[in-house]
């Protein structure tokens, strides 16, 4: 047992030491490699979830898992002496509720291996430079904490002037060449270099049997490109605001390629937004013009709204008031497109599944909408989302034959034997109002 924690400790002290020496942001990094040993790859092999989809190859957890000191020490081999390749990830589509799919590239889980060691490394590196405001895919933040900086940062009506920006296909046009040599001002070992640019070029083995391979994007699905994606950000948008437009009393918010710019005056917004174009095509990427705009988010003007990570802000009078206060709650075309993929989702699996197992996957759903939606100021949401989520459910069930299996008073005294999780109440849910402030 002493063993043991002396081996975990080694690799935490592994990363931590990077993270240290990261502080420095003159320092560059140029014997990285040498952290590629069997146990960090045996912390990802833990660190890992074994329910996620299979590579090209079908290899899962406990496959590799059966020999797992032999692969890792034969990876580790491969690893130093230059021949080990990534193979390509295969490529699934996964069907939306609007009738089109997302794309997303699963790799072969000894790849997955490389890559959590990898991101580890390029993460410990690049966490100390990133922006307090940068909330993606970021060790101790979420989403959460980006509307509670948004809310904290508004409600005080003193930078009424809000430009949203969604960046076009932003992981599938990210630049190859442009992300290595953002890479090349921290990380000076070519190896670590190779081995990301090996990943990147790997390419997706689609449904059809065909091969792509693409000199842009970092593959979404990949433990690697959340990483890859804050660091290209980190230089191409959030240090340029900073140096730029911060001191005029600007703010950022972003999340991912998400991203709200908060301003005083109205001049400083719209010269934000027309240099904002030419920087980002130096960086090969462009504004998707339908998402993206300028408001005037003043108390006196209630009918402008603005939505970022599927909520809406907006101006609303107080219950015991007069005075106009910042409300956030689910945006109209996320909340609809939720209620759709709940519908989809039971009308697909109602006779595939026994009714209990449906039930418990039901609340299970009902649980996770309320996790990520759950704000202070959207409890009504919530209730709306419930509702339709139960009325799909009663409809649905009603399907699974030709003879119906429920009636409304059948329904109702299921509801009661086996309740299906309510919206938590208004003082269980996320306050926005009571936090530290992020301007």
């Amino acid at each position: 047992m002493e063993r043991l924690d002396f081996k975990l400790e080694i690799q935490t002290n592994s990363w931590l030491r990077i993270g240290l020496a990261a502080k420095d942001f003159e320092n560059r990094f140029n014997n990285l490699f040498c952290h590629f040993t069997v146990g960090n790859l045996r912390e990802a092999f833990h660190a890992l979830d074994g329910s996620k989809a299979t590579g090209i190859h079908g290899t899962t957890k406990r496959d590799y898992g059966r020999e797992l000191e032999i692969n890792l020490e034969d990876l580790v081999m491969r690893l130093h002496r230059g021949t080990y390749r990534p193979l390509p990830k295969k490529g699934v589509q996964i069907p939306k509720a609007n009738g089109k799919t997302r794309p997303i590239a699963i790799s072969e889980f000894e790849d997955k291996l490389v890559e959590w060691v990898l991101a580890k490394l390029l993460s410990s590196i690049y966490e100390p430079m990133f922006i307090r405001n940068s909330f993606g895919f970021r060790p101790r933040k979420s989403a959460h904490d980006a509307i509670k900086a948004s809310y904290l940062s508004l409600k005080d009506n003193k930078r009424p002037f809000v430009v949203e920006i969604d960046l076009a296909s932003f992981f599938d046009t990210l630049s190859h060449r442009r992300l290595t040599k953002l890479l090349e001002k921290r990380i000076t070992d070519p190896r670590i270099l190779s081995l990301t640019s090996r990943f990147l070029r790997a390419g997706i083995l689609e449904q059809d049997g065909n091969l792509k391979i693409s000199e842009t994007g970092t593959p979404q699905g990949s433990i690697m490109s959340p990483v890859l994606a804050n660091v290209f950000l980190h230089y191409a948008l959030d240090s340029w605001f900073l140096a730029n437009f911060a001191k005029q009393g600007g703010i950022i918010i972003r999340y991912a390629d998400d991203a709200i710019f908060l301003f005083e005056l109205r001049y400083e917004a719209e010269n934000f937004r027309d240099q904002l174009k030419i920087h980002l095509n130096e960086f090969g990427l462009k504004l998707n013009e339908d998402k993206s705009g300028m408001i005037h988010f003043e108390k006196r003007h209630p009918k402008e709204v603005f939505h970022f990570l599927g909520f809406t802000f907006f101006w609303s009078k107080d219950y015991k008031s007069t005075r106009r206060m910042l409300r956030v709650k689910t945006a109209k075309k996320a909340l609809a497109k939720k209620i759709q993929e709940f519908e989809a989702w039971i009308k697909e699996n109602r006779g595939r599944k026994k009714l209990d197992e449906l039930w418990r996957l039901s609340a299970a759903k009902l649980r996770g909408h309320y996790n990520y939606y759950g704000l202070s100021t959207n409890r009504p949401k919530l209730n709306h989302f419930f509702y339709a989520a139960k009325r799909s459910l009663f409809k649905w069930l009603n399907r699974r034959s030709q003879r119906r299996s429920f009636n409304w008073e059948k329904f109702g005294k299921r509801l009661v034997h086996f309740p299906l999780p309510t919206p938590p109440a208004v003082s269980a849910l996320v306050q926005l109002d009571n936090q530290r402030r992020y301007a």
